[in-house]
């Protein structure tokens, strides 16, 4: 499978992630969990989101300056986490989002 890519603005900043198959997602899930809970970690799966599925702008962490608060960050996580789930396939209507191939 071929990586997909998809972008949107979030706060006047434009961010591209990258949908990077199945397997992957499958990685993630287990990658993001608090040891030994199950309970999942924000602060692993932010990381995760900014290593390995938003690709612009890059090296992002929790405490740059795009994320002027809780809820932009928590919004481009969100995204990015349906991205990395491969849920923007097929979707229409979405006037910021732009899908492209690879």
């Amino acid at each position: 499978m071929k990586p997909y890519q998809v972008k949107r603005k979030f706060n006047g900043t434009l961010f591209t992630a990258q949908f990077n198959g199945l397997s992957a997602a499958l990685k993630m899930q287990d990658s993001i969990n608090m040891d030994g809970t199950g309970v999942t970690s924000n602060e692993k799966l932010a990381a995760y989101i900014f290593e390995n599925v938003i690709v612009d702008p890059p090296h992002l962490t929790a405490d740059d300056d795009v994320f002027p608060d809780m809820k932009t960050l928590n919004e481009v996580v969100t995204w990015g986490l349906g991205v990395a789930n491969g849920k923007f396939r097929g979707e229409s209507g979405d006037a910021d989002a732009e899908k492209q191939g690879k």
